[in-house]
């Protein structure tokens, strides 16, 4: 594991650790994490480290539980569906600020950003995909400027990261999700606001029923099979 530079170790500490803990090569759902050996491995104090691991509790990432230690959080079905609900409220009003404030400039970065997914879904590149996905939400967020708004939406798209990685999710309906992001791209291009958070609410309202659907078929799943989340 490589050293953290000494110059902007909290910076540093919380960018690597968190995606870390998020990428899924170390880290199992629950997986106890040891911030000592950590430290050791990036050559630092426990006190960026800390300062990361806070943060990252802040986001839902991690649980720290007092005299037992730091937990990778393991988002079971039920606890993702939350997510999906409080996501839904959260992007529509994103949707609803960013068209009253985007640009022509943002807009063409938006549209190239859903071009490209159309072509990794031709590609059949479900990873290059995914990340496109994430970043066209994430786009619509910063337009928004709302700083509180987007300190909150950067936690749950983190989370919705986490669940993937965790679920080992494949999307089922890629074109259909990638129509949503052409309608609610549409809707900002119109600057109608009302439109635009009705378009991003009825494509997470659509992924929270996916998972709904996935949460009732639960009782005929096989004993250890993971239930996959929508994230997209």
């Amino acid at each position: 594991m490589r050293k953290l530079r000494r110059s902007s170790l909290s910076g540093d500490a919380y960018g690597f650790v968190r995606e870390l803990f998020l990428n899924g090569t170390r880290y199992a759902p629950g997986d106890k994490i040891s911030v000592e050996e950590l430290s050791r491995e990036l050559g630092v104090s426990r006190t960026p480290l800390w300062s990361a691991i806070n943060r990252l509790e802040a986001e839902g990432i991690v649980e720290i539980v007092p005299r037992q230690g730091v937990y990778l959080i393991d988002y079971d079905p039920e606890r993702a569906l939350e997510t999906f609900v409080a996501r839904e409220a959260l992007e529509g009003m994103a949707a609803r600020l960013a068209a009253q404030n985007i640009s022509d400039r943002q807009l063409a970065a938006l549209q190239a950003n859903v071009d490209d997914q159309r072509s990794r879904i031709s590609a059949g590149d479900l990873e290059a995909y995914y990340a496109l996905a994430l970043d066209f939400h994430e786009q619509i967020v910063r337009i928004a400027q709302n700083r509180t708004l987007e300190r909150l939406l950067i936690s749950v798209l983190a989370q919705i990261r986490a669940m993937r990685v965790q679920r080992n999710y494949t999307p089922m309906h890629l074109p259909h999700s990638c129509e949503d992001h052409e309608k609610l791209l549409q809707a900002l291009r119109r600057r109608d606001a009302d439109l635009a958070e009705k378009e991003a609410r009825s494509h997470i309202r659509d992924l929270t029923e996916e998972m709904r659907r996935a949460l009732a078929g639960r009782s005929s799943t096989p004993a250890g099979a993971k239930v996959k989340a929508p994230v997209s």
